[in-house]
């Protein structure tokens, strides 16, 4: 007779009505106390940014594939503000069972870290990574119809007396610090325009009020298309992107040290039981993969980059160290 497969979801539902003993590796605190089921009730997806960006477009998405696959809720909320600070906290402040997502990108999850002396949480102790979700490739860009017309003309406009100034989401974003990064790679006299996200910046650019910002694929690529911008770069990409083939990357410019990409990812608190932890990473997996997911996403310039969790925790510290010693370099400090 052959013993039937179990998931994780159906370990997870029959765990707590047997003996902890006979759990094995699964046994945790939550179970030998008795937890119910898991999920029994609706989860909160958190998302440090303003509704209508494109964190919280594909934080949506994929909550709609987990309410099916998990058959509970699954709602997303909002909570914008001190570099996802405010976010942070409110999941650090919930209890650690499962029922509280955080998603995030490179900004509160390592750059933070370095930007804000006093900043109001630890991702190594107060976090549980599970999956990076995608890797974001960015372009700069410049108004259509401005005076840069090439990556020459920008060079040296920005090194000439009168400069430029660029815009970002806002300051310690991951694009004020990458343009800071590249106003000391060639020596020029840019000043920085900090926008509340990257919405009003982008308009801004293509009225002429400002010269340039580093922007992401899935916002700019649809205005380079429309020529309501000009890009002269990729960042965070090998490779041209296919939706714009003409523009170069910017390590085919010589500049391969700054070909930083941006990436996406999910944690929850610290000591969230193992038994949820494996199984909100192999949903989220699921659903990152999903046909629908993968095409409209690749469509927009991004790579499907899902990763294990131990992958996922490197990444993070890694890239913390990385961005810390990027933003000394560059002098940015916050309050």
């Amino acid at each position: 007779m052959t013993t039937p497969r179990h998931t994780r979801r159906s370990l997870l539902r029959t765990a707590a009505a047997l003996p902890l003993a006979s759990l094995g590796p699964f046994a945790s605190t939550a179970f030998a106390q008795g937890a119910p089921a898991y999920p029994t009730r609706p989860i909160t997806w958190v998302v440090p940014y303003p509704a209508g960006g494109f964190g919280d477009a594909l934080s949506r998405m994929l909550t709609q594939k987990l309410s099916v696959s998990l058959k509970t809720p699954v709602v997303v909320d909002n909570r914008p503000g001190a570099g996802g600070q405010i976010g942070a906290n409110f999941v650090k402040q919930q209890p650690a069972d499962g029922y509280t997502l955080f998603y995030g990108d490179l900004g509160p999850f390592s750059m933070n870290a370095g930007l804000y002396p006093k900043l109001s949480y630890d991702m190594q102790k107060d976090f549980l990574p599970l999956t990076r979700l995608l890797v974001s490739p960015c372009l700069l860009i410049v108004p259509a119809n401005g005076r840069v017309k090439s990556w020459q003309d920008f060079v040296e406009l920005a090194r000439s007396e009168r400069g430029l100034n660029y815009g970002s989401y806002g300051m310690g974003s991951q694009p004020h610090i990458w343009m800071e990064m590249l106003n000391r790679e060639i020596k020029g006299r840019m000043t920085h325009v900090a926008y509340k996200g990257g919405a009003p910046a982008v308009q801004d650019l293509m009225a002429g009020h400002i010269d340039a910002m580093l922007d992401v694929a899935p916002s700019s690529i649809p205005l380079v298309r429309e020529n309501k911008a000009r890009a002269l770069a990729v960042v965070g990409a090998e490779q041209r992107l296919a939706q714009l083939p003409l523009v170069p990357t910017i390590g085919e410019i010589g500049m391969a040290s700054l070909n930083i990409p941006g990436w996406t990812g999910v944690v929850v608190k610290s000591g969230t039981p193992e038994p949820i932890a494996g199984l909100l990473h192999d949903e989220l997996v699921k659903a990152v993969q999903s046909p629908d997911v993968v095409q409209r996403y690749t469509e927009l310039g991004l790579v499907i980059a899902p990763s294990s969790r131990a992958e996922f925790s490197t990444l993070i510290r890694s890239e913390t160290g990385r961005w810390g010693d990027v933003i000394r370099d560059v002098g940015v400090r916050l309050d």
